[in-house]
Formats: structure tokens, C-alpha cells, sequence
């Protein structure tokens, strides 16, 4: 007698598997939501907590799931109404922690400033960008040695030794990229500004002539791209699901990044053959690739191309993803002004008097005297953050006391309102409007020599009220870097591309994140006398 099978299509059965695996994990998080209160009430008794709502049940569970979409209205108001009037900090709660951040007061900047074994800054930034899901190898994140190299060879005095390198490959990418056609085209302008930071950071990592490799160009943009959105769609999730989700939404970055490796591992290996045969020489590559050479040599597991590969990657998605986005905003910002003509004109009359009195726009000095252009990323860094929030620091060993009677125990994540005090008009005249020359305006004609020069607020420096590039101990170590290619890159802009932004582009945002402007449409053309 034949034995009568059942057969259920493989569609059917994933979906039957992911439904009970959904249960599973929905009701975890349930139950740690009915926790949550009871927690939360020990941790912010002395806190005001903005979002939660005061009828109803599972207030706490309610709050958590609206903070997808609510965090910058409950952000800006817990700053008017308790940061600013009391000089209090608040309680947020957020998906992001699966419980409440503690949103501090710009008169507890002196915080940032305390060592990592009291208020750790990096286990709150891996948090925030999920690499532990994103990358296998965790010495990667873990042991961070490309960032002491970035500390080293990207500082304000070295940085000018790159300026040659950047401003030929921005041409190269804007040539090759954007065109040089007087007629008018439509592109995507996250897009567009997106290939030529991609291009600039690729020289910088890796050299001429592998920078320009189409395949690893094209993977690494896909690479930073999937990173990023798997980043932000694990943060929505409720903690307690991460461990269950979290690797299956990991694994489209992991595809790309296996890609990725498998380009430039030859390459790595091949370089490191080069150095061991003229390690004496002079000529060596200034790049970091060299430079994380150089710093691994002694290090038999460090020196392994896959190693090594997996840090470039690391460095370039960031300076994909952070660069980029600035730079797509410093366009949007400008062109999309209503003061567009004033504010363009006045940008091209100084590029071509620096480039005229330093032979080109490839010198630290040149770009350093690029003033106006200077403002105008600042200013668009200022109204267009990437966070609400930035500056997250976790609560290590020991209670953290606020005063008042505010004790944060140990593993409590506190932030910075970080946009909230960049519009804040107690700060900025008219902070709503994008003013291209609001650093440089009060400095015009000044004469080189002038005391008053000491008084710029230039991008690079990190003030009380303009924290896009960190404060205090944790300022941005590349910011030097980043300065000097952006305004490369807009200056390359203004002389010679007109353009127009397609419709209103909105801002939107997930949880802390502000979204990049991803479907943002521009229309772009050579200027006529700038084609060759």
C-alpha cells in the first residue's frame, strides 16, 4: 500500500516558517514590553518623559513603536519646553534602545569630555550602525586601527598633501559622470553626488590606477547603499527581535560585501608584494591602503589581505554614505535658496579669484581661503543634519550623576538635540532659512593678516552650537578630510554646472535618522565656457 505524502510547495512552507517565527518573536517582544514599564519607572522617575502617552494601556509599548516616526516633534518640543526653559535634560523613548534615551541640555556639553571607561561615545555609535549584523570578522569593528590611521594621516597638517589627488579626481568623476554637454539633462541628485564623493574617496583609499575599477565602483556604491538601509530597518525593530531579523536583513550588505572583498583582495595582495620588495624605496603610494600597510607590518593577522580589505571597505562606506550625504544637501541647499543667483554668483566670484591667485583649487592653501564655500557647507551641515540626535554616549561601570537629583545608572544611552539647537533662533538669526554666507558675511575684505581672522566659525571647528562634526573628545577625526573635499567638489560645482532642482525635495525621517533625499531630481549642464 503506497504511503500517502503531503507534499507543501517550498513558497508555502518559508511562509509558514516565517509566520511562526514572526509569532515567536512579536511575542517576546510583547512581554518585554509589559516589563517595560515597570523598568522604565525606576530608571526615569526623576526624568520628564516626552512621547509617552498618559492614558490608555501599554503606554510604554505604544511610545516605542510611534517613536519611528515621532522622534524629531518629540525632540524639538522636549527641547523648548524642558532643555531650554528648566536646563533639564528629558527621557525620549525609542525603538532604537527598545526604551528611553536621556536627551541632555547644551549646558552638559562638558560630558563629552569624560573617559570612555565612565561615558563610552564607540559602543553607542556600533549600536546606532549595527555592524556587529553587518560584518562577520568582529576584530573589524572591534579593533579599529583604521581610525588610528586616520588620526594620523588625516590631520590639518597632512591633509594638504591630498588636496592634488582630490581635486584631479573630482574632475575626473564630474567629467566622466555628469558630462560635459551644454544641454540640460535630468539626474538624480542623490545619485550624482553620490558617484563623485565615491570617486574621490576611492583615490584617496586605494590609488590610481584601481580607484577607477568599474566593478569594485560600482559594488562599493551598492555595498554602502544596502548597509545603510539594513541599518535603519534593524533599528526600527524592536531590540528583542534583532537577533531573530536582524542577520537576515544583514545578509543583501553581506552579499555585496563579499563581492567586494573578492575585487579587492588581488589587489591588496599585489600591493603588499610591491611594499615588501620596495619597502626602502622613496616612491611609495600615498594612500591609506599604504599607510594601513605600513601601520600592520609588524602584525602577521593584520597584514592579511582580507583583513586589510575589510577595513578599506569599513572606511569607504562611511566616507560614501557621510560625505555624500553632505555633499547631495550642500547642492540641494544652494540651488533649491531663493537667493540661488546671489548666492551662486558670489561663490563663483571667489572661486575664480582663488583659483587665479593659486593656479587652480589643488593646494591646502587655495582651498583653505575658499571662505564663502566654507559657509555655505557649514550652513547647509547646520540646517540639513543627518540626526536629530547625535553624540550618543552609554553610561559604563558607574552611575552618572546629572545633578538635580538625575542619577543615570549604568548601560542608559544619553544624546545631544542636536537639531533642535541648530535651529534654535536663540542661536541663529532666522534659523529656518538656508543663508549660504552666514559665517563669511561679517569677515568680507578682511586682509589676510587681520586678528579678526581667528574669529571665523569655519566648517572644522566644532563650537557650543554647531556639533555636525562632533565636540570635544569626540570630534571627528576626518574632518579635515572631508573639509577640504567637499568644498573641492562644490567649488568644482559653481564654476562649472548650472542647476535646477525638480520639485520640492521633503525632508523625512526614521527614528533619529534623518532620510537621505534618495529620490531628490535635478537637472544639470556644463556652463559653455567650461566644457574642455
Amino acid at each position: 500500500m503506497a504511503t500517502l505524502k503531503i507534499m507543501v510547495p517550498w513558497q508555502d512552507q518559508i511562509l509558514l516558517l516565517a509566520l511562526v517565527l514572526a509569532s515567536i518573536v512579536l511575542l517576546r517582544s510583547f512581554l518585554n514590553s509589559l516589563h517595560q514599564g515597570k523598568e522604565s519607572a525606576k530608571v526615569w522617575n526623576n526624568l520628564q518623559v516626552v512621547g509617552l502617552p498618559s492614558t490608555g494601556i501599554f503606554s510604554w509599548t505604544r511610545a516605542l513603536f510611534a517613536s519611528i516616526l515621532s522622534i524629531p516633534r518629540n525632540t524639538h518640543d522636549g527641547y523648548e519646553r524642558i532643555c531650554k526653559t528648566q536646563g533639564r535634560p528629558f527621557a525620549l523613548p525609542t525603538m532604537w534602545m527598545g526604551t528611553a534615551v536621556v536627551v541632555l541640555p547644551p549646558s552638559l556639553l562638558s560630558l563629552l569630555n569624560k573617559p570612555d571607561s565612565e561615558l563610552s561615545g564607540f559602543k553607542a555609535l556600533l549600536d546606532t550602525i549595527q555592524l556587529p549584523y553587518m560584518i562577520s570578522d568582529r576584530d573589524i569593528y572591534e579593533n579599529v586601527i583604521h581610525f588610528d590611521v586616520v588620526r594620523k594621516k588625516l590631520t590639518r597638517k597632512d591633509v594638504g598633501s591630498l588636496a592634488v589627488a582630490t581635486a584631479e579626481e573630482i574632475d575626473f568623476a564630474f567629467r566622466d559622470s555628469w558630462g560635459t554637454s551644454n544641454e540640460w539633462k535630468n539626474v538624480n541628485g542623490w545619485d550624482a553626488a553620490g558617484r563623485i564623493i565615491t570617486c574621490a574617496a576611492l583615490r584617496i583609499l586605494i590609488g590610481l590606477p584601481f580607484c577607477r575599477n568599474g566593478k569594485l565602483f560600482e559594488q562599493s556604491q551598492l555595498y554602502a547603499n544596502s548597509l545603510f538601509a539594513g541599518t535603519v530597518i534593524i533599528n526600527c525593530l524592536p531590540p528583542s527581535t534583532r537577533p531573530f531579523l536582524a542577520p537576515l536583513l544583514a545578509l543583501r550588505a553581506k552579499y555585496y560585501q563579499a563581492r567586494c572583498q573578492k575585487i579587492l583582495e588581488p589587489y591588496v595582495e599585489e600591493r603588499i608584494r610591491q611594499w615588501e620588495k620596495h619597502r626602502a624605496g622613496d616612491d611609495q603610494p600615498n594612500d591609506f591602503l599604504q599607510w594601513m600597510i605600513v601601520k600592520c607590518s609588524g602584525n602577521p593577522l593584520q597584514m592579511k589581505p582580507t583583513k586589510l580589505a575589510m577595513r578599506l571597505l569599513a572606511l569607504n562606506t562611511m566616507f560614501v554614505f557621510a560625505m555624500g550625504y553632505v555633499f547631495a544637501h550642500c547642492v540641494l541647499d544652494l540651488y533649491a535658496s531663493p537667493s540661488k543667483i546671489e548666492f551662486v554668483e558670489g561663490l563663483k566670484e571667489e572661486c575664480r579669484h582663488i583659483s587665479e591667485k593659486y593656479n587652480g583649487l589643488s593646494t591646502k592653501e587655495a582651498v583653505d581661503s575658499l571662505y564663502r564655500i566654507d559657509s555655505t557647507v557649514r550652513e547647509s551641515m547646520r540646517i540639513s543634519d543627518v540626526g536629530v540626535t547625535t553624540l550618543p554616549l552609554e553610561v559604563m561601570d558607574r552611575p552618572i550623576d546629572l545633578g538635580n537629583g538625575i542619577i543615570v545608572p549604568r548601560g542608559v544611552r544619553m544624546v545631544f538635540p542636536t537639531q533642535p539647537m541648530h535651529l534654535d533662533p536663540s542661536y541663529y538669526d532666522d534659523p529656518l532659512t538656508f543663508d549660504a554666507f552666514r559665517f563669511s558675511r561679517k569677515f568680507e575684505n578682511l586682509d589676510e593678516s587681520s586678528e579678526k581672522n581667528s574669529e571665523r566659525e569655519l566648517l572644522t571647528s566644532p563650537t557650543k552650537f554647531f556639533l555636525a562634526f562632533g565636540y570635544g573628545r569626540h570630534g571627528c577625526p576626518g574632518r579635515w578630510f572631508v573639509s577640504q573635499t567637499i568644498k573641492q567638489a562644490l567649488a568644482y560645482v559653481v564654476l562649472n554646472y548650472d542647476i535646477e532642482i525638480i520639485g520640492e525635495v521633503k525632508r523625512k525621517s526614521l527614528l533619529n535618522m534623518m532620510v537621505p533625499p534618495t529620490d531628490a531630481q535635478i537637472k544639470i549642464r556644463r556652463i559653455a565656457d567650461r566644457k574642455n
